[in-house]
């Protein structure tokens, strides 16, 4: 179970948690969304933007990293469906992923630029 997110803000009101393939899909855009060394309860954690995906990175390594992220989230037992587009003249991401979930659900996500804002 995962708290219900809307806007970036936790929702107070209402369904408060989500369950089944919405929660696997939140539980992507929050591990995508934590940058490396953000937590500081271990250091280690989250996404290498920096480090290994923008930048000078190769789109294949970056891709390869994305995807390590996506299937290490909670509740993801195979990746079905990943599309990684990067526009250098724009500055712009977006990845899509279809992921099975422990439960045999489909679950899709699709993140942008707000993961970076």
């Amino acid at each position: 179970m995962i708290r219900n997110v809307k806007n970036g803000d936790i929702k107070t009101s209402g369904t408060q948690f989500e369950t089944g393939e919405n929660e696997v899909a939140q539980a992507i855009r929050a591990r995508l969304r934590m940058f490396l060394g953000e937590s500081f309860i271990d250091v280690r954690k989250g996404t290498p933007w920096f480090q290994s995906i923008l930048g000078k990175t190769p789109q294949d390594v970056a891709e390869v990293n994305v995807k390590r992220r996506i299937l290490t989230a909670p509740g993801v037992d195979q990746l079905l469906k990943f599309n990684f587009e990067a526009d250098l003249g724009r500055r712009t991401l977006t990845i899509s992923a279809t992921v099975l979930t422990a439960d045999g659900t489909q679950s899709s996500v699709t993140v942008g630029d707000e993961v970076l804002t």
